[in-house]
């Protein structure tokens, strides 16, 4: 419980030094905020996967069957949420090896970010539909 408490401060942290390194990177636009963005892009994420690891193994068990069918559906979305994400930012690195501009342009900073909110938003949509479930569950056991 406490992990978890720690883990939603971190992200609000994180989240904040993310837009707030966002917008000093299209602003200002110097080589140091535009690496801030991309540090504060793969600590988000981290942060973020953290606090997925540390909701998800707070478990659904309810019902024997009809549990394990959301948890299934919570671990699939996730698990394809940070799949797409991780293999995103593979290749924006990728491709800044091998042409060292790809990281430092206005457009794939832009997209990043964007890229990155939706991944956010997506993983707390996911967290919030399988708590839904669970009190559906829990509301219809009783």
């Amino acid at each position: 419980m406490r992990n978890s408490k720690i883990l939603k401060i971190a992200v609000i942290l994180l989240s904040i030094f993310f837009v707030v390194s966002f917008g000093l990177s299209q602003i200002i636009g110097s080589d140091y905020f535009k690496n801030m963005f991309w540090a504060s892009t793969a600590l988000l994420a981290v942060g973020l996967i953290l606090d997925l690891n540390a909701w998800s193994k707070l478990g659904l068990d309810v019902d024997k069957n009809k549990s394990k069918t959301i948890k299934r559906s919570f671990d699939d979305s996730t698990t394809l949420l940070v799949v797409f994400f991780g293999t995103l930012l593979c290749l924006v690195v990728l491709f800044d090896t091998l042409n060292h501009n790809v990281m430092k342009n206005n457009l794939v900073i832009i997209g990043a970010f964007i890229m990155t909110l939706e991944f956010e938003l997506f993983m707390y949509l996911s967290v919030w539909n399988a708590k839904k479930d669970t009190a559906n569950l829990l509301k219809n056991n009783k």
